[in-house]
């Protein structure tokens, strides 16, 4: 059985671990182990957590498997009725048994809720797998985008989207 329910910065450890078991195997193929490292200190410190929970930044969502935390994701409003889902991210061992969908499909019916048009994500384009995934699930890539993220790192992304009214 698979429930969600709303995080706290009570929740950063929990969160920092879910990111370990996912972070480190999925991306450092993709850009290296050095700008890994340096995007979990960036986004995944305990001081960047706080910040995007508590600025209101991002709504972030915990995933159980049989009450085992399996997931996390976080969301926010970044023009008005666009969302954005930020992460995404479920731990290897748990993947293709359809959590993503339930989490996608839970955060979209809180976002019609809201009236919100669109639902928005940045995806890295080299991440075959999870654009794979999205695409499944009805996203359109809309654009892509290389952003500067600091120590002359980039992330080159697809930016995808779905219509939700």
């Amino acid at each position: 059985m698979l429930q969600i329910r709303k995080a706290s910065t009570g929740d950063i450890p929990l969160i920092q671990e879910l990111t370990m078991e996912v972070w480190p195997q999925t991306y450092t193929p993709i850009v290296g182990e050095v700008q890994v490292a340096f995007m979990l200190q960036k986004f995944y410190s305990t001081e960047a957590l706080q910040q995007q929970m508590e600025q209101g930044e991002q709504q972030f969502l915990i995933c159980f498997s049989e009450e085992q935390p399996a997931a996390f994701a976080s969301y926010s409003e970044v023009e008005p009725n666009i969302y954005k889902l930020h992460k995404l991210y479920i731990i290897l061992s748990q993947q293709g048994k359809g959590i993503g969908k339930f989490i996608i499909d839970y955060i979209c019916n809180l976002l019609k809720e809201k009236n919100a048009s669109h639902l928005r994500l940045n995806v890295n384009r080299y991440n075959s797998a999870a654009i794979a995934f999205y695409e499944k699930y009805g996203l359109k890539r809309i654009a892509d985008e290389d952003i500067p993220i600091g120590a002359g790192y980039y992330m080159n992304d697809h930016v995808l989207e779905i219509t939700l009214n």
